[in-house]
């Protein structure tokens, strides 16, 4: 008897803390190039510890660009496994992303990935949870800075897996666990 795959999963992450925008200076450019406080950081770290401890590692990882993301995610990765991720991929389109654009970088993960890592910005990844499940009353308290949502894909543990992350929609996926390591 075959062993089941195990689960596909999508963790959302929010950044961690960063630094408030500079007063008066509205620019995109100014505000990507925000790094994480102090506090942002050792939250990153803790993200990184949380997943470690679940055995979450993830094997492909899709980031906004901007600095504090970046930043998180290297966090992130401080605690997890050193062979952990396989693939990163900085996604522009995830920073300020709406519903559309993050379901759209979704579909490009890598098909052989079983955990994906997404890091964003709020709205967005709070709104995007709350499309994947929108039943589920733990995403109610929103999306705070370091927040974790771990979701499973919908039949992707069944022999043969007829899932992917190229047809994941709202129906594909449900939440397991929301957290703030």
């Amino acid at each position: 008897m075959p062993a089941l795959p195990t689960p596909r999963r999508l963790i959302l992450l929010r950044h961690a803390e960063a630094v408030p925008p500079d007063p008066g200076n509205f620019s995109v450019e100014s505000d990507m190039a925000r790094p994480l406080t102090h506090n942002g950081e050792r939250a990153a770290i803790r993200c990184g510890m949380w997943l470690h401890q679940n055995g979450l590692a993830p094997d492909a990882v899709l980031c906004s660009p901007a600095v504090r993301t970046q930043q998180t995610l290297a966090g992130v990765q401080s605690a997890l496994p050193p062979a952990s991720p396989d693939t990163v991929l900085l996604c522009p389109e995830i920073y300020e992303a709406a519903l559309g654009a993050l379901s759209n970088a979704l579909r490009q993960a890598p098909p052989q990935a079983r955990t994906v890592l997404l890091v964003g910005h709020n709205p967005g990844i709070s709104e995007f949870a709350r499309w994947l499940d929108s039943r589920n009353e733990k995403l109610d308290q929103g999306f705070a800075p370091a927040s974790l949502a771990v979701f499973e894909m919908i039949g992707s543990d069944l022999v043969p897996d007829p899932t992917t992350w190229a047809n994941c929609d709202s129906m594909s996926l449900t939440l397991h666990t929301f957290t703030r390591p």
